[in-house]
């Protein structure tokens, strides 16, 4: 064998078990296969979306946003949102998205305010709009099971 594959450190992307799961089928492909880009960009789609929201606003804190950010981006590609109940089980429990992909940290949104299925959310950061959250599921994670398992 290679010495880097001796060593523990996978060199071949596609054939390894980490390639596997996160069905990359390319050098530097993202996480699940397929970059998920959520930034809307027509100004009047943005405005439809904001509006939405009949003045149901959410304060983000800094980690908050970084997490909203990177749903936007595609930086936790192949997420589309934050995670609903059986996802956020299947990472607490299995490391794995539903899909089985590996995934070790629940993405979801903390909020105290109950919320209601179909309602939609302006998510602002330091007064400044960042993106329009529709809510499909709202629960309460098991932060102690979380806290042991992950």
């Amino acid at each position: 064998p290679h010495e880097s594959e001796r060593s523990g450190r996978f060199v071949r992307l596609v054939n390894t078990e980490c390639g596997i799961h996160t069905r990359a089928n390319h050098p530097g492909a993202p996480h699940g296969g397929v970059l998920v880009d959520l930034m809307v960009t027509d100004p009047s789609t943005r405005q439809t979306l904001v509006s939405k929201s009949q003045n149901i606003s959410f304060d983000l804190t800094e980690r908050q946003a970084c997490d909203v950010e990177l749903l936007i981006n595609g930086g936790f590609s192949p997420l589309k949102g934050f995670m609903n109940k059986k996802e956020y089980d299947s990472v607490v429990h299995n490391m794995r998205l539903l899909e089985l992909q590996l995934w070790g940290i629940p993405i979801v949104l903390d909020s105290n305010e109950p919320r209601q299925t179909g309602e939609h959310i302006l998510l602002k950061y330091r007064d400044q709009p960042v993106a329009v959250l529709e809510v499909e599921e709202s629960y309460i994670p098991d932060k102690f099971n979380e806290a042991l398992k992950i």
